[in-house]
């Protein structure tokens, strides 16, 4: 049937701290993160419960309307839907809080030892589940958030079984602070796409953002995955801009050239989330031009410029605005 909706809607779960959702999305207007179980400790997913609750999203969007937290949403889509209500071929995990960055803008930094001392519940029984009653759907994405994901103890285990499972791509973000085989052996084969927020061009401004001492070990840790990588633009670096601190044209100059010099293909721009959020509505001619400017140098040297969640999401919201005055 031929209706908008989104491949979360249709077939995601995001697997969080203390909660299971829909998906991982925050950024649209509705504001997104449709929780269906909270106080969530790792328990058996009760999937009748969660794909009723998915099909009754569906049926909001086969009548023509939009699901009041999906409202904006840049992926939402029109076509003809697949009639199936119990598969799942997108997953997101974001269940653990340990982390070896310090990153300012992050939210755990309101009470980092705590984030840093929670335990986690553990994935892989679930996952289990999820094989055992036939839930995966081949040829489907799974994307690592979370904290750092080389800290987390089931990781290694997760990655294999998902390749074994017929993923065919698992996205990962990573400090690239401590080094995985894992991660290496996923570039090798094509099955693994990286992502690392450097935030920074020069050593002085990463530290002020990401609060460790890391600069020169992410950078060399990032040449070496790059070495590995079987698709030329697996490994992938992130600027996540904050207006007011990192915004420098000198700084995402430097970034790219960086990224040039130690064999990254392709770079990722972003938008700080408390900023983005607050000024959703009224971003600034400003902020709209350095994107820009980054997208211009990005192509100059040849590099992959794309645009990340929030930051995709503002460059539509104004291109919009615009178009309507």
């Amino acid at each position: 049937m031929r209706y908008k909706s989104c491949y979360w809607i249709e077939s995601g779960i995001n697997f969080d701290r203390d909660a299971y959702k829909v998906c991982c999305l925050y950024s649209a207007k509705g504001g997104g993160n449709t929780i269906v179980k909270d106080n969530y400790k790792g328990e058996p997913v009760d999937w009748d419960e969660f794909f009723s609750f998915k099909k009754q999203m569906k049926d909001i969007h086969k009548s023509g309307k939009v699901y009041p937290k999906c409202d904006g949403c840049i992926f939402l889509e029109e076509r003809d839907w697949p009639d199936d209500h119990t598969k799942i071929s997108m997953i997101n995990l974001d269940y653990w809080t340990k982390c070896n960055s310090r990153c300012s803008y992050c939210h755990t930094m309101a009470d980092k030892d705590a984030y840093n001392r929670f335990k986690n519940y553990n994935f892989l029984p679930i996952l289990k589940d999820m094989i055992k009653r036939d839930i995966l759907r081949p040829n489907g994405h799974v994307s690592f958030g979370g904290g750092e994901v080389t800290l987390l103890k089931e990781f290694d285990k997760l990655l294999h079984i998902f390749m074994e499972a017929g993923f065919p791509l698992t996205r990962i973000h990573s400090s690239c602070i401590k080094y995985s085989r894992a991660i290496e052996k996923g570039l090798k084969n094509g099955r693994v796409d990286l992502i690392v927020s450097v935030d920074a061009g020069s050593k002085q401004m990463h530290e002020e953002v990401k609060q460790v001492k890391s600069y020169d070990k992410v950078w060399k840790n990032l040449k070496r995955y790059a070495s590995h990588q079987k698709d030329p633009f697996a490994v992938k670096v992130k600027y996540i801009l904050i207006p007011g601190v990192n915004d420098s044209k000198e700084e995402i100059e430097l970034w790219l050239k960086k990224a040039k010099d130690n064999g990254i293909n392709c770079v990722l721009h972003e938008i700080e989330s408390k900023w983005f959020y607050a000024r959703r509505e009224n971003v600034p001619d400003n902020i709209i031009e350095f994107f820009n400017f980054a997208k211009e140098k990005a192509e100059s040297l040849g590099l992959k410029y794309e645009l990340y969640e929030r930051a995709e999401h503002m460059m539509k919201f104004k291109s919009e605005k615009k178009g309507a005055n």
